[in-house]
């Protein structure tokens, strides 16, 4: 990526402006290209955004600094998924995240960890970082899974959601709120209890400083203008998304759990790729183990509840294959990094595991 000129990411630009002033076309055939346009414009803005998370690090450390990036990044995912739910987009929005879910940890970890494997034969991870993401990625789809088996056996026919408050609306409210308070709790957890657990001293980033002259308000407001130039483009995308489902044979699940993430997923992507290239990857697990784990236990509960005001009750269950690939996803990265540490060829697993769910979904829909 810094090999690029700076003036060449700016005239990728232009399709950012173009994503966020177009409108979604009436026009069959234009929805193909609207979609892709608007996946274009993600790029140059999700890159700008990871220098500003390296400069962010530097300022603050990689702990605190990659929290904060997954946060900004997963508000983008969050208002996806207001526009999705808002519509009634029940099935979308359940199978969005968990889509993302599986991008981040299988594609882009699996890509990363290939990439920081050519410089180093063993990669060492942060033992407490590393435990607590991936023991709350498993449990957060062990909880999951609880409403889900529930739903299955209550409801028929199967619905992601309800436009009236019924006995599963109420159920899915109470678990949303039980899961995110637990998800609060963790940052007690890592900020405050056990806090020289997680953080490294600031010492520590002493050579990612030097040279540094931003101050730290004006990263975060330019996060924050970023963010929201990406919310417009998302907000479209999603327009051109569902005019793609309903006016093609690509199948819900196809569309919300692989094609659709590989576009929202590209800052995270960006900053993880740019941090494994530099040998972070600490800042790479964060950036993919840890910001599935926000949209398993804060996005989504808080979906659920913003639901109530719209009138649009999300019910907190997955589709079983949407489900399975979420427990294979949360499996497969416990197992492979339970010694705290990776390697090219672990990436080369998690890429497999991925090319073995896009596939089941492309043949067997």
């Amino acid at each position: 990526m810094r090999s690029m000129p700076i003036k060449s990411w700016n005239y990728f630009l232009i399709f950012s402006a173009l994503a966020v002033v177009l409108p979604a076309p009436e026009n069959i055939s234009m929805h193909l290209p609207y979609f892709l346009l608007c996946g274009l414009g993600l790029i140059p803005l999700a890159h700008e955004a990871a220098k500003l998370v390296d400069e962010l690090i530097g300022k603050v450390g990689d702990r605190i600094g990659s929290l904060l990036n997954i946060t900004l990044g997963n508000i983008l995912e969050l208002i996806i998924a207001i526009t999705a739910l808002n519509s009634g987009l029940y099935n979308l929005v359940v199978i969005g995240i968990a889509g993302s879910v599986i991008t981040n940890t299988l594609l882009i970890l699996g890509i990363s960890t290939v990439i920081a494997g050519r410089k180093q034969l063993n990669i060492e991870l942060q033992a407490h970082s590393r435990a607590l993401s991936t023991n709350q990625l498993l449990i957060s789809v062990t909880l999951l899974s609880i409403p889900s088996v529930f739903f299955w056996n209550a409801l028929r026919p199967l619905s992601e959601g309800s436009e009236k408050m019924d006995n599963f609306s109420i159920y899915s409210i109470i678990v949303a709120v039980l899961i995110l308070g637990s998800y609060l709790m963790s940052y007690v957890l890592q900020l405050g209890t056990h806090r020289s657990f997680f953080i490294k001293p600031k010492q520590n980033e002493s050579d990612h400083t030097s040279g540094n002259s931003t101050s730290f308000v004006k990263i975060i407001l330019m996060l924050v203008v970023i963010t929201i130039a990406m919310a417009l483009v998302s907000n479209h995308l999603v327009d051109a998304l569902e005019y793609l489902v309903k006016g093609s044979h690509l199948t819900p699940l196809l569309v919300g759990m692989f094609i659709l993430p590989l576009f929202s997923a590209i800052p995270e992507a960006i900053v993880s790729i740019r941090a494994a290239t530099n040998g972070r990857m600490d800042i790479a697990m964060t950036s993919t183990v840890e910001s599935s784990v926000q949209l398993l236990q804060f996005v989504l509960p808080c979906l659920v509840l913003i639901g109530i005001p719209l009138q649009n009750y999300l019910h907190l269950t997955f589709p079983p294959e949407a489900l399975a690939s979420l427990f294979g996803a949360a499996l497969v990265v416990q197992w492979l990094t339970e010694a705290n540490s990776l390697n090219w060829y672990k990436g080369i697993l998690l890429l497999i595991t991925y090319s073995t769910l896009i596939t089941g979904a492309v043949l067997l829909k």
